[in-house]
């Protein structure tokens, strides 16, 4: 009876406590909203739209974003004892708000919902940090009536395999044409020992903006850096009555939209990226940063100059990684030194299989390796065993800054070079690839190779010498589809073998097991005397595979999906599905699986003879909508690639394809942005070949040239309805 009574006060002092939290959140949310819906902008007061934009489809009246952080410091006990010690704190807000006109259905159905961040708390070691979150909405009608949304009427989200990604939607009741959507977001933060997270500000959206601006006040005793980018304008910057630095820009009639398809707005929209550092926080500070103050597009040497002085390895370096790693890792060393010996392997070799070892660590999950030090690795076990022609170097990926405009030094990932004639890049994986593959986001960026501290400092002219990544072929990323079918009653039995090779590999990587994946590896390092095993006790050994029981049931899911997004339905029945490659051997870098199923609608009786829907063996195709079909933005493609697609279809006995309508299937669009290509025939009574090619030639093609690519897309979309004849005897 005590425990009862006992276990019902700490209920209902959990629950006050909550009840306590969730009124003081409903007042800071209230307060906020009451301060922003108060405050005076006029570009939020716009009533018409102007007649440039009477054809839009939406228009953001005005956009206001606003920035503040002060340093806070104080004193607390410090973790794990009973001394006090001092705290570097930062508080700050966020604030995004937006006046958006609502023109027609499209944008109606667009603006109806939105989505906002979930409160967060981390803890660290010594640091924390709190995030509250704010969303207001409130509709102004034409004829000027204001009607707010209830924003607490929203519903949790939970998104991922595991329902990792949690957030908010919000749905807005009673929106129409020709309402003005007042919307704005607001994060409080309160840091301890930690920096603020990087900013980015773009001055381009999906729709046009009328007014654009950025307000930012932050505490002269932060450091913060920041740079304009891809032709934003720079800030007017003064200082107010307590020395806090207030930045402000201003632009207007942001007519230029971002395409719906191939734009990279970190590539192609103005923006600014921005950084502020708390330099008496534990975490760490970068050199450049270590001087409160602004910094106003900063002289990239300097930001550089943060990597080049960061670049370490952790304690489980070199050797010591693989031997804490891998069964028996002490004795690869000498396995490797013997192979080079005997010219078993190249230098080159020994790269490659070193780059797959590590690859193999840091999928299986095994400790010490990250893609922070990835290169580090690799370099250390390189320089350990004496090799030669290997150089460590920088850059960027495509959704950073070009090194060459650097703004933090986190921003640049580490890789090496290997060879002086034809070199091969090694960088830390972001996919599963073969060693002589650069990940996409990698190709064509610039880069810099190091030097030491003693020649960056004699010759500083050198520091503006740049190498570029190399680019890829269409050939280099191709995925070749080779598809039988067979008619099965009133279903289509098929059999589908799908081949990648670089960029084309990662969007169907995801259907590889662990199991794939690890035995894939062993299978590629397991040669010229090696024997590589995860180093695992009993129980390690025994989760692994009970991890790979499931991953075998998740698997089968995953062809059905995968054969549903190629189809654009689900199979009738599931037959069979196999990883069979996971394509790191660079001797044979191609990724394959093969899937067998029967599906329906894809035959239809007319009379005694046989409609096939040929077109439906085509994986999906890119659908354009009328407002994709004019363009003014460079088409970002990021790699030129090529898919063919191989058919045969076997003629049901007792039949004859109409030749007239084999030959309609044939098509062929060809231009200087890419292809569409089909070729037909009947190389025997029994069978129907059908070969169809699709190449984008470019990474990047200029406005220009949009008209083309549409006219390969256009032939593409238009082929997947096409049918054939196949006559009753």
């Amino acid at each position: 009876m005590k425990k009862a009574i006992f276990l019902t006060v700490m209920l209902l002092a959990v629950l006050t406590v909550w009840a306590d939290d969730l009124a003081k959140y409903r007042q800071f949310a209230d307060t906020v909203r009451a301060d922003v819906y108060s405050m005076d902008i006029p570009a939020f007061a716009l009533k018409e739209v102007p007649d440039t934009y009477k054809n839009e489809s939406a228009v953001i009246k005005a956009l206001y974003q606003e920035l503040d952080a002060k340093k806070k410091t104080g004193f607390g006990r410090m973790a794990g004892t009973l001394r006090f010690t001092r705290k570097a704190r930062v508080e700050g807000g966020q604030l995004t708000r937006m006046l958006i006109h609502i023109n027609d259905k499209a944008a109606l159905e667009k603006y109806s919902e939105f989505d906002f961040d979930t409160d967060k708390k981390k803890k660290y070691w010594n640091a924390h940090e709190k995030h509250r979150h704010v969303m207001g909405v409130r509709l102004v009608k034409p004829d000027g009536r204001i009607v707010d949304i209830d924003t607490s009427d929203f519903i949790e989200v939970e998104e991922g395999k595991k329902g990792e990604k949690k957030s908010r939607k919000l749905a807005v009741p009673g929106l129409e044409i020709g309402d003005d959507v007042d919307v704005f977001f607001y994060t409080e933060s309160r840091l301890q020992n930690v920096h603020l997270d990087p900013l980015e500000f773009f001055l381009k959206d999906e729709v046009p903006i009328i007014n654009y601006q950025l307000h930012a006040v932050v505490d002269d005793n932060l450091t913060t850096q920041y740079r304009t980018l891809n032709g934003a304008p720079d800030f007017k910057v003064t200082r107010d009555d307590d020395k806090n630095y207030v930045l402000d820009m201003e632009v207007t009639d942001i007519t230029s939209k971002e395409p719906r398809l191939w734009y990279n707005a970190s590539q192609q929209s103005p923006m600014v990226k921005m950084h502020i550092f708390n330099r008496r926080s534990d975490e760490y500070t970068p050199p450049s940063a270590r001087k409160d103050g602004l910094q106003a597009n900063p002289d990239v040497r300097t930001i550089k100059e943060d990597r080049w002085g960061w670049y370490w390895s952790n304690q489980l370096c070199g050797d010591n990684l693989i031997k804490s790693s891998i069964k028996n890792g002490g004795k690869i060393a000498k396995q490797i030194k013997e192979n080079i010996k005997s010219g078993v392997m190249t230098e080159v070799d020994v790269a490659d299989w070193l780059y797959n070892l590590l690859c193999y660590i840091y999928v299986s999950g095994n400790k010490g390796l990250n893609p922070e030090d990835f290169s580090a690795q690799f370099q250390l076990y390189q320089n350990n065993r004496k090799l030669k022609d290997h150089e460590l170097g920088l850059s960027t990926f495509d959704n950073m800054e070009p090194l060459d405009q650097l703004i933090n030094y986190a921003d640049a990932y580490w890789f090496t070079q290997v060879g002086k004639e034809n070199p091969r890049y090694y960088f830390a994986p972001r996919a599963i690839l073969a060693p002589t593959e650069i990940h996409p986001g990698y190709q064509g960026r610039k880069a810099q190779l190091k030097r030491s501290d003693k020649e960056r400092k004699k010759d500083k002219a050198a520091d503006s010498v740049y190498i570029t990544i190399p680019m890829s072929t269409p050939a280099d990323n191709r995925n070749v589809t080779s598809l039988s079918a067979s008619v099965d009653g009133s279903a289509v039995r098929i059999d589908r073998r799908e081949s990648y090779l670089g960029a084309t590999k990662l969007n169907a990587q995801g259907l590889m097991s662990e199991e794939d994946i690890n035995e894939g590896y062993k299978a590629y390092l397991n040669r010229n005397g090696f024997s590589i095993e995860p180093k695992e006790g009993k129980k390690e050994a025994a989760d692994r595979e009970e991890r790979y029981a499931d991953g075998r049931l998740q698997q089968k899911d995953d062809f059905k999906d995968e054969i549903a997004s190629y189809h654009g339905y689900a199979p009738l029945e599931f037959i069979s599905g196999r990883v069979t490659s996971i394509g790191i051997d660079p001797a044979a870098p191609e990724y394959t699986y093969e899937v067998a199923y029967t599906m329906d609608n894809l035959v239809k009786r007319a009379g005694k003879n046989i409609i096939l829907s040929a077109g439906k063996l085509l994986s999906g195709q890119v659908e354009l909508l009328p407002s994709d079909r004019e363009r003014t933005d460079d088409v970002y493609l990021r790699t030129p690639r090529e898919y063919v697609t191989k058919i045969n279809f076997a003629v049901p006995e007792g039949y004859a394809v109409n030749q007239r309508s084999l030959h309609a299937l044939e098509t062929s669009v060809e231009n200087e942005a890419g292809a569409f290509i089909v070729t037909a025939s009947a190389p025997d009574a029994a069978t129907v070949s059908l070969e169809v090619t699709k190449r984008y030639n470019s990474p990047r093609l200029p406005a220009a040239l949009w008209p083309e690519l549409v006219k390969v897309l256009d032939a593409a979309m238009t082929w997947q309805s096409s049918t054939l004849l196949i006559e009753k005897k």
